[in-house]
Parts: C-alpha cells; sequence; structure tokens
C-alpha cells in the first residue's frame, strides 16, 4: 500500500502537496491525469484533484466535464481507498443534486428555485412567480465562478441588470477573470440565454454580511471531521470568487461571535455529515446580512486549494498526507 496522487504536473495543489510529504518524510507515487485511464490502484490509498483545461469556452468546458465524468466512474472501479471517492466527487459537483441532499437533510442552505429553467423567458417568470427579482444563475456543473450570473429584475419598470465574468464572443461563452456589470436589455437575454443552455440552477440572491465596506462570504476547508481552514471572501460586487480580484480576509479579523463561529461550524458538520464517505470538502458559507445566520452556498469535494494556507503553514495538505499515511500502514481513524 502506499499514497498516489492523480492530478496535473507543475500546479500550486500537486508542487505543495507534494513539499507536504516530503517535509513528514512520506513518499507519493504522482500520476498525471493523461496516464490516470487503467491504471489499478489496488490497495493505494489515492487523491483524485481536479485536472485543468485551459480553454476559456464554457461549451467547450462542458464537453470536458462528460469526458471527466466518464474518467470518474472508471477510477471508481480500480480499486484502491479514497480520500473522497469519484462518486461523492460527482455528487458535490452536481450542484442541483448536492443542494437537494442538503435540503433533504434540513441543512440551511441558499434557496433554490424548484423548477429546471432552460431559455430566458422561462426565468423571467419563474422570478416573477416566486416573486424573487434577484438571483443568481449557475450551470450545474461548473467551478470558480464560470458562467456564473446574478441578475436583478425591475418587473414593473423592464429594467435588467446582471453581473457575470463570461462574455459572448464570436458564437462563444467565454470565462474572463473579471466582473462585468451589465445594463443593457438585449446583451443580458442573449448572455442568459446562453448560460442556461448549459444546464443551470437558479437560486435566490440573498443579502450577504459585510466588512469594511464589502460583502463577504466565507470558503471553509473542512476534512476529517473538523473545520481545518476558512478564509473570507470580500468583493464590492455580488460575486466573491477569490480569482475575480476579490479580496481575502483573515476569518480571525471578522470579529465574529463564539455563537456564530460555533454556528457555521455545526452547518457545516451537519453538511458533510450528509455526505458520509467524504474526508474533505470546500464548503462555500454565507453569512446573511443582519443576523449572520450560516448558508450553506455549494460544497465542492476537490476544493481544498487554499493559497492563504498553502504560502503559509500547508495546514490543509499536511493533514492529508498524514491521515493517507496512516490508512497505507493499515491504521485507520
Amino acid at each position: 500500500m502506499g499514497i498516489v496522487l492523480v492530478g496535473e504536473p507543475e500546479t500550486r495543489r500537486t508542487e505543495y502537496f507534494l513539499r507536504a510529504a516530503r517535509e513528514l518524510h512520506k513518499s507519493v507515487r504522482f500520476v498525471d491525469w493523461q496516464q490516470a485511464g487503467g491504471m489499478e490502484f489496488h490497495e493505494d490509498v489515492v487523491k483524485l484533484d481536479p485536472p485543468s483545461y485551459k480553454s476559456s469556452d464554457l461549451y467547450e468546458m462542458n464537453d470536458h466535464l462528460a469526458s471527466f465524468h466518464r474518467q470518474m466512474k472508471q477510477l471508481e472501479m480500480t480499486g484502491g481507498i479514497y480520500l473522497n471517492p469519484p462518486s461523492e466527487i460527482l455528487r458535490l459537483l452536481d450542484k442541483r443534486h448536492c443542494k437537494e441532499i442538503l435540503m433533504e437533510k434540513e441543512v440551511p442552505v441558499t434557496e433554490m428555485l424548484e423548477e429546471k429553467v432552460e431559455n430566458a423567458e422561462q426565468l423571467m417568470e419563474t422570478m416573477k412567480r416566486h416573486r424573487s427579482f434577484s438571483v443568481f444563475i449557475k450551470p450545474v456543473y461548473s467551478s470558480g465562478a464560470a458562467g456564473v450570473t446574478a441578475f436583478r429584475l425591475a418587473p414593473g419598470q423592464g429594467r435588467m441588470m446582471a453581473y457575470t465574468s463570461c462574455v459572448l464572443q464570436r458564437g462563444e461563452l467565454v470565462n474572463t477573470k473579471k466582473l462585468r456589470r451589465l445594463e443593457n436589455t438585449q446583451e443580458i437575454c442573449r448572455l442568459l440565454e446562453a448560460v442556461l443552455s448549459l444546464g443551470a440552477v437558479v437560486e435566490r440572491w440573498h443579502p450577504k454580511a459585510s466588512f469594511g465596506g464589502k460583502s463577504y462570504d466565507l470558503r471553509v476547508v473542512w476534512q476529517f471531521g473538523r473545520c481545518e481552514f476558512v478564509v473570507a471572501r470580500r468583493s464590492s460586487g455580488p460575486v466573491t470568487n477569490l480569482h475575480l480580484n476579490n479580496s481575502p480576509l483573515a476569518f480571525s479579523d471578522l470579529g465574529l461571535s463564539e455563537k456564530v463561529i460555533c454556528e457555521i461550524n455545526s452547518v457545516c458538520e451537519k453538511a458533510m455529515s450528509c455526505f458520509p464517505e467524504l474526508r474533505m470538502a470546500g464548503i462555500d458559507v454565507l453569512l446573511e446580512r443582519g443576523s449572520l445566520k450560516p448558508k450553506i452556498i455549494e460544497m465542492n469535494g476537490q476544493g481544498d486549494l487554499m493559497y492563504q494556507d498553502i504560502f503559509h503553514e500547508n495546514r490543509i495538505y499536511r493533514r492529508q498526507v498524514e491521515w493517507m499515511a496512516q490508512r497505507a500502514a493499515g491504521r485507520d481513524r
């Protein structure tokens, strides 16, 4: 039995996981995603990092995701003990299915409108029926804010406003690293049609807590039954992903009360209990403006890359290596 990392060479994930292993004097076999198909892991202890795609076209990325699904299902049959099993990673990747599971277990979540919305006209009707005139539209299988659109409708006036990091260019829906604000109705409707064609979930736009004049949410890395790391993601706009030039803030700097911190931990623990085979997840948590009540936005079975951690203690990956080494040695915990 040994430790195996399936990922891509020359990425931060691979570099800092292997660095943690070296510092702990543990041997790790690295397997490139390009060579992972058809491998047998037998009783190895395996971590699956996500592949990266050079394409920024969301239509093309959808095709890559279909291929990723097939690879993960093949890996499920190759033996091995997984940090996170492929089937569980895929369950979290499906935003709709993941949230439905959380709702069944009465975990507090940001509200998802139940209907499957397929075009802009249907979206407007759904928003009016629910009297929810501010929503987030998210491709079901996207990550890193790809295709995410915050949309507001003023029904009596016919005005619209949208925030998104994607743009339509020559028939391609291109993901960028810049958040744009749109107010032109025709441009917004074309964009909505494109995003909804990918298969999307629609969620109510909940007001977020603010700090220092910016709204924020939290990225929590929960692993091995406890909160390992938290960072606040602050933004002047509605989308807080850090790669969009938003501002990270140390969790302790928020000055939250012990009561609120306990509620955050409790909600994350309850969310993780819905997926008992997961050892780790990145959990996005919204604190409601005013009450600071936590709600789960979404979960990611491969959401453990935190620059604020790897450039300092590298605690997340060190703990993973320690756990995997113990499993490889036959000592479960």
